[in-house]
């Protein structure tokens, strides 16, 4: 088999610089197996990924973080040239939240050697439509978890201090600065073709369960379901915000009055005042937004899901 891995050397605090080689060594002969290009910057790994595809790459494993992921997921789908390889994940970054749905083993050893194994699951995906951030209308595949208000805010701020802190603790201390300028926005548009309009301050479309370095943000979600999970919250205010805190990382925070969830295959919403978007924790561009549900978009190199359990 064909591997290319798309390494980002800056994940996990530079830690993908570090363990990456010590990886490659660890497999003695079946390194000569995986062709490893570094990314350099933003949206190299998607131009990687986009190379590897062209040049009838079976796999390509992505080595960082969900960022890394998404870049080489839309590096693959996008390029129109030769077939779809499947995608492995080492994840080497801070928040690793798409990784957390399947089993890939404990070890980063582990989580290499069934990158490369035959094994590969199915997974869905999402076609988002949006306003770039040069103001140009663009699209975007994702694998995980898409958001906007609050949600997207708060991964700008932890765009900026992921650098030097781990994943949990940079996103946690981004919510708590977010909190400061708690905002609201009136969201309308249609959720599967039934009309909502409310004033709200987050609203989270989820193929995957996690977001924010291990919060259970849409904890129903399966990369497998068929179908997103939608959650958005209303009128919270600051202290209601940080009694859900634990609440989300345990997937336990649906019952609270003021959340609503529902399922759904297609969105199409605009925000008065617009509002950020983030996906599978980048901030890609600004509402209005639509999406649509991918089935069986990508392969993934990987165990079974772990469950909503």
């Amino acid at each position: 088999m064909q591997v290319v891995a798309i390494v980002n050397p800056i994940a996990g605090k530079g830690r993908a610089r570090k363990v990456w080689p010590l990886l490659l060594k660890s497999l003695g002969d079946r390194a000569g197996q995986i062709s490893t290009r570094w990314s350099e910057g933003p949206g190299h790994a998607e131009v990687l990924a986009g190379e590897a595809r062209r040049a009838g790459c079976e796999r390509v494993i992505a080595v960082g973080g969900d960022g890394t992921l998404f870049e080489a997921a839309n590096g693959l789908w996008w390029e129109p040239h030769g077939s779809m390889p499947s995608l492995g994940i080492v994840p080497l970054g801070n928040g690793n939240d798409y990784a957390r749905n399947f089993e890939i083993g404990v070890t980063s050893l582990d989580h290499l050697t069934i990158a490369l194994g035959e094994h590969a699951v199915a997974v869905d995906a999402g076609l988002a439509h949006l306003q770039g951030l040069d103001g140009q209308r663009i699209p975007r595949i994702f694998l995980n978890v898409l958001g906007l208000g609050f949600d997207a805010n708060v991964v700008r701020r932890f765009q900026q201090r992921r650098s030097y802190l781990g994943g949990e603790k940079a996103y946690f201390l981004s919510g708590l600065q977010e909190l400061a300028s708690l905002k609201t926005f009136l969201l309308e548009g249609e959720v599967n073709g039934t009309f909502c309009q409310s004033d709200v301050l987050t609203f989270v479309v989820g193929l995957g369960r996690y977001f924010g370095g291990g919060m259970r943000i849409t904890p129903d979600a399966s990369p497998h379901s068929g179908r997103f999970q939608v959650v958005w919250g209303r009128h919270l205010s600051r202290l209601e915000i940080l009694g859900l805190l634990t609440k989300i990382y345990a997937g336990r925070h649906l019952p609270h009055p003021k959340l609503r969830t529902c399922y759904a295959c297609n969105v199409k919403v605009t925000a008065i005042p617009p509002t950020y978007v983030e996906a599978d924790g980048e901030v890609i561009g600004q509402t209005p937004l639509e999406v649509k549900f991918q089935k069986q978009a990508f392969l993934i190199a990987a165990g079974s899901d772990r469950g909503t359990g």
